[in-house]
């Protein structure tokens, strides 16, 4: 059955509708209308943080739907006059010959004044409404955004275009009319043409919060499933899910749990009770019965079972979605309003192929989830879920006190320096191992720090994480302590932690099965300033998610440059998705302040890549905000622009990592007389740069194998990268308990527990036909010498 879903409806019958507030009320209301302050969210921190409550711009406003077109015809003079060369530079970048600049945006001004713009647009309810929340919420920015969309979507209706050909030339018509074409997205679901001609899908949500146990079913619909998918938001779920699956450790459904079974407490899937001996759906030995043949594929990483595997566990960005599956499952279904990778969610909803989707998340997905399931029109069934174990506010903070620390306790900060300073203070003050786990650290090396914190017998009493603590990670948690109720939010400064947040962050204690049943999880905060916001961000319920985001994708991207001036930059093209893209009133653009620097990166390497590389390039996992990383990733693309094939080991030595690496090394060997942590962890923090870069490398080998050739030196280099960021950490633990050679007990530790397999460290004596002075030497082998060696002076 083919069907026709209220997108398709919403466009067949956009010149049939009828405005919501007719022109004659709105010319009435104008005189009486008085926009209203909006009063500040959220509230000030304690002072010792300096953190502000969420700052509102001075002539910040609170809109009514009904609202919108007055407070807009009453305005577009301010917005002219306040943005005038913004506005003229703008358009001239997208194309507008300037000669024309001046008679287009007077007869604008004139029409919106007037209250014709609005009328011609009939804009509906829903879409009157989101104008006026995202004015709310950003007026400045919005009206500026939304001014100059409305002027491209008004010259492309007749009545614009009739307004403006005796006063503007053709080609400035035909240039914004072409642009505002190109940059539609308000049919974004028919690009997913398979999907959008198979059957109506069937959508089953389990929502609840941490520790519910709301994935475990969807897991058994897909360990049963002819054909499944897995989509997860991280690596290390996407492996779980698929050896899991391959070792039969998922109980598929429709077969009853073996009695017998012991479960597997080391999983991190939210099971619920399904984690209870007798219950157990994650079981901790594999039953060859419910053994699948899993693929797994991820951005930088690929496992192949089997060519004709009937399921494949992936990373949400890696989802197919020309495939057909029987089930699909996608986790963490809230992040489709991520502002960096919601588009991937997104992608998901509208484009699996599948006739039976579960989404799996938090409650405030339901209400948009809703949404889209109509806009597509398939079906929905939402199942909720209550935590199983009770999770209660503390009556008093610490105090200040971190010696009130205790065992099982999870310390959550969110500054790396503030980690590594915390963990020094707590074990001093109790004498009580510290693991760590936050967002630098690769997946690998968290879960080996959750692993000792789990284990009783590792002497890793206490956790101190970020908020890396609230997602993906199998952890025995009996209270979690805030630090900390703010964070930098990567462009002003420190902000409140959302209710969301906290949530997600405090549901981690005491989670089911691990403690007993009856064991409660607590949640306290170190100073007593920030306990009252704990307290009120547990008890407000979830609030609802408005959009989903959209990325750019290969189709409107090649449309939008085809459509701007020849030699347009990345970043313009960008400014086109923000100022000139029309999209249903439930989407959103992926925050172009997020890739503002990759945009300009690619732009500088633009006359050497063709359109699918440069999008490819602009949606690469380049972390733009760590500089040393952002260094390897141009030193990456000057080698591709010179010769079109990029050997891993020139990459590293221009771009001076491999240094890095070696600088671990030396002081792994033992060879610095003495260090301190001040010694230790800068050495890590470039080691976690690293790895990103390697991963950016491995990244970009399976997209294009010949340019980038050497896949196996990559995953080498990334394993010993590893060992010596979790030596790194080993021996910040041995200096602080005073071992006579921390170094050497740190390496026969991480040694012990991450064995080296084939790769040798080996010291190479300094060349002494060599004049010059060099530093310690690193050789780097494996056993059939096949791997490079490397000699930084």
């Amino acid at each position: 059955m083919l069907r026709i879903p209220s997108l398709l409806r919403a466009t067949c019958c956009r010149e049939l509708r009828t405005p919501s507030v007719n022109a004659q009320q709105l010319l009435v209301r104008t005189a009486k209308f008085q926009a209203r302050t909006r009063k500040p969210v959220g509230r000030p921190s304690r002072a010792r943080s300096k953190a502000k409550a969420f700052e509102e711009e001075d002539n910040q406003v609170r809109l009514l739907a009904d609202d919108v077109p007055v407070y807009f015809s009453r305005n577009v003079h301010t917005w002219l006059s306040q943005y005038n060369q913004t506005i003229a530079d703008r358009l001239a970048r997208f194309g507008v010959p300037k000669d024309d600049l001046r008679s287009l945006l007077r007869t604008y001004t004139k029409a919106m004044n007037k209250g014709d713009v609005f009328r011609h647009l009939s804009y509906s309810g829903d879409q009157l409404s989101r104008i006026a929340r995202d004015m709310t919420s950003n007026s400045q920015h919005a009206m500026d955004r939304y001014f100059t969309r409305m002027l491209f979507e008004w010259t492309s209706l007749p009545e614009g275009q009739e307004a403006l050909e005796t006063v503007v030339s053709p080609k400035a018509l035909a240039r914004m009319q072409s642009l505002f074409r190109a940059a539609d997205l308000s049919n974004a679901g028919w690009e997913y043409t398979h999907t959008r001609g198979a059957p109506p899908r069937k959508f089953i949500m389990h929502v609840g919060p941490t520790n519910s146990g709301k994935t475990h079913n969807a897991l058994r619909a897909l360990a049963a499933a002819k054909r499944g998918v897995y989509a997860g938001p991280l690596r290390l779920l996407a492996f779980e899910i698929f050896d899991r699956l391959n070792k039969g450790q998922i109980v598929p459904l429709g077969m009853e749990p073996d009695p017998q079974a012991e479960p597997d407490s080391q999983s991190n899937i939210d099971s619920g009770d399904g984690a209870e001996k007798g219950k157990a759906v994650i079981v901790k030995t594999g039953n060859p019965r419910y053994a699948r043949q899993c693929n797994m594929v991820t951005g930088e990483e690929h496992k192949i079972v089997s060519d004709t595997a009937p399921l494949l566990s992936c990373t949400v960005e890696m989802t197919p979605h020309a495939t057909y599956f029987d089930v699909a499952v996608v986790d963490e279904i809230q992040l489709i309003s991520d502002r960096q990778r919601g588009g991937a969610w997104t992608a998901a909803v509208l484009g699996l192929n599948a006739r039976e989707i579960h989404l799996c998340g938090e409650e405030s997905a339901v209400p948009l989830i809703e949404a889209l399931v109509k806009q597509t029109g398939d079906t929905l069934e939402v199942n909720r879920y209550n935590r199983l174990t009770p999770l209660v506010v503390a009556d008093k903070s610490l105090n200040g006190d971190i010696s009130r620390i205790k065992k099982g306790d999870c310390v959550v900060t969110f500054s790396r320096m503030g980690l590594f300073e915390l963990q020094k203070n707590i074990e001093e003050a109790t004498k009580m191992r510290c693991a760590l786990a936050y967002g630098r650290l690769p997946p690998e090396i968290r879960s080996e720090q959750a692993a000792l914190f789990n284990d009783p017998n590792s002497g890793y009493d206490v956790l101190v994480g970020s908020d890396a603590v609230g997602m993906g990670l199998n952890l025995k948690i009996r209270r979690v302590v805030f630090e900390t109720v703010s964070k930098f939010d990567g462009t002003r400064g420190q902000r409140p932690l959302s209710a969301s947040q906290i949530k997600q962050i405090a549901g981690r204690a005491g989670r089911f099965g691990m403690h007993g049943d009856d064991t409660a999880g607590i949640v306290t905060t170190l100073h007593p300033g920030d306990l009252d916001l704990v307290r009120e961000a547990l008890a407000t319920s979830f609030e609802p998610l408005h959009t989903a985001r959209l990325n750019m994708t290969m189709e409107s991207y090649r449309k939008i440059v085809e459509a701007l001036p020849w030699e347009s930059s990345n970043i313009t093209v960008a400014e086109v998705y923000h100022y000139v893209s029309r999209m249903s009133p439930l989407f959103e653009f992926q925050s172009i302040h997020e890739l503002e620097q990759g945009f300009l990166f690619i732009d500088d390497f633009a006359d050497c890549l063709t359109l699918p590389m440069r999008l490819l390039a602009t949606n690469s996992p380049t972390p733009w905000r760590d500089d040393f990383a952002v260094t390897g990733a141009r030193t990456m693309m000057e080698i591709y622009r010179d010769s079109f094939r990029v050997p891993i080991d020139e990459m590293l030595r221009r771009g001076r990592l491999l240094k890095k690496l070696n600088s671990a090394l030396v002081l792994m060997e033992g060879r610095v007389p003495a260090f301190t942590q001040k010694d230790v962890v800068p050495v890590l923090a470039h080691l976690e740069t690293l790895h990103k870069v390697i991963a950016l490398y491995l990244w970009f080998s399976y997209r294009h194998p010949v340019a980038f050739p050497d896949q196996e030196k990559a995953f080498k280099l990334r394993h010993l990268n590893e060992l010596a960021m979790d030596w790194c950490l080993e021996v910040l633990h041995q200096m602080r308990l005073k071992t006579k050679d921390p170094a050497a007990q740190a390496r026969k530790t991480v040694l012990d527990r991450r064995p080296l397999t084939k790769q040798e460290v080996t010291l190479a004596e300094s060349d002494s036909s060599n004049s010059e002075k060099t530093s310690h030497e690193k050789v780097l082998s494996d056993k059939n010498d096949e791997f490079i060696s490397h000699i930084v002076r």
